[in-house]
């Protein structure tokens, strides 16, 4: 999947916290070059290190790095799951009266907005596979969905409801 942004995890994660970067290196003991080479990087994120951001946001380690433990580039799927995290701790946090219906509505779009991305990443996955019949079904599906012919493709994909 390809980066939907060129930031990596934990600078999107500083961005909705609207945390500086220098705030988060100087209340955890990083400096600002360790944080640096860890976003452009040079090097990956010791243990220690990536447990005490992971303590200092609240967020799950996993999140923010790769398995090689340098940071994860920001995918569009991550992005929503880091959002939908986000939110979730923010109506956990809401005091009675507050925005918590706001962030409630922000949440169903997010969900809705994830299982679309994974309906792209789906149909992506198929398509990489570079197999022209495959490509070709796809093709098909797509064009009889984008002239309205549904009958047509509902009949194909479940032929025995052709009588109902």
């Amino acid at each position: 999947m390809e980066p939907a942004h060129s930031i990596t995890a934990l600078q999107y994660v500083a961005l909705i916290h609207e945390i500086s970067y220098t705030k988060v290196c100087k209340e955890i003991g990083l400096t600002p070059q360790q944080f640096s080479d860890w976003v452009k990087k040079r090097r990956p994120i010791p243990r220690e290190r990536l447990h005490s951001i992971a303590r200092y946001f609240d967020i799950e380690p996993a999140l923010l790095i790769d398995e090689q433990h340098y940071l994860q580039d920001l995918t569009a799927d991550l992005k929503i799951d880091l959002q939908i995290l986000f939110l979730n701790k923010l109506v956990q946090q809401a005091e009675e009266g507050s925005d918590i219906e706001a962030f409630e509505e922000k949440l169903i779009r997010l969900q809705h907005k994830k299982a679309q991305q994974g309906l792209i990443n789906r149909f992506t996955a198929v398509i990489q596979q570079n197999d022209v019949q495959t490509t070709q079904l796809c093709e098909a599906f797509l064009d009889q969905i984008q002239s309205g012919n549904l009958s047509a493709l509902q009949q194909a994909i479940n032929p025995s409801e052709e009588g109902d």
